[in-house]
């Protein structure tokens, strides 16, 4: 019997991209996974694609639809296993003009919607022995030049899900992970609109940062993986590990490493 055989996934975010990759994971995995999005047109088009795939149309920026969504799949299934916080959105923006709506923005989607939706589920994973996976970047590890609100916001949701780990029930499991950027078919030109003022490189993926964009499907293996094996934290690729050690030790050093990593 698969592991994932009888457990209840649900991913916030799940109707495109990374969040639909791992929706597709752990659906072939065995599993029963629920999607949460906004958009009832995607969501159908995700549930006629794969019977194992539910959709309830969800608002995970308002308090009364993330606890009727909750709600709703306790009426289903009666549990819920694994809880993937997969909403988010990136932007581009220096420091010296980012504006405090831009960070509140980032803030309420990136951290506040995770924040939402862990305090919401967090007694059934605490029934189920359960699993909460957060989806950071490496953003959430170290700043990067104008990423500067969204840089925030992902370091908060770092803080959020060590905290989980030190205080929530002990038989909860949570998972950060922590991506360099993804592979899209927009990738390049879905900033145009903001980095006019930018140097080039801001447009480009993880805003130029020299990383290979990582398959969606690939990420979302490795993150069913980590979750069955009740990882703390995934790091992608693995060896930016050694980045985040070395600026704990030097900052100056971290630093000057970090625009090596620049285009």
């Amino acid at each position: 019997m698969s592991h994932w055989q009888n457990k209840v996934v649900v991913i916030t975010g799940g109707s495109q991209g990374l969040g639909l990759a791992i929706a597709n994971r752990f659906a072939s995995a065995g599993g029963t996974v629920v999607v949460l999005a906004r958009d009832e047109n995607r969501l159908a088009a995700v549930t006629a694609a794969s019977p194992q795939i539910e959709g309830i149309p969800t608002d995970v920026l308002d308090d009364q639809s993330v606890a009727s969504a909750v709600t709703e799949i306790i009426r289903r299934h009666e549990k819920i296993d694994v809880w993937v916080n997969n909403v988010g959105k990136s932007t581009r923006s220096d420091f010296s003009n980012a504006s405090i709506d831009e960070y509140r923005s980032m803030m309420e989607i990136n951290f506040y919607s995770a924040l939402r939706c862990s305090m919401a589920v967090l007694p059934m994973l605490a029934k189920s022995s359960g699993s909460l996976v957060n989806i950071g970047s490496l953003a959430s590890k170290t700043a990067w030049r104008n990423m500067s609100p969204y840089s925030a916001s992902k370091h908060a949701m770092a803080a959020f899900s060590h905290q989980i780990r030190l205080e929530a029930p002990a038989n909860v499991h949570c998972l950060l992970v922590c991506p360099g950027p993804i592979q899209r078919p927009d990738a390049g030109t879905r900033y145009a609109d903001q980095t006019g003022k930018l140097d080039a490189a801001a447009a480009q993926p993880g805003a130029g940062v020299k990383l290979k964009g990582i398959p969606p499907e690939k990420l979302a293996q490795q993150i069913e993986s980590a979750t069955r094996r009740r990882k703390k934290e995934l790091i992608v690729p693995g060896y930016t590990r050694i980045l985040f050690g070395l600026m704990q030790l030097s900052p100056t050093l971290g630093d000057w490493i970090l625009r090596k990593f620049a285009k």
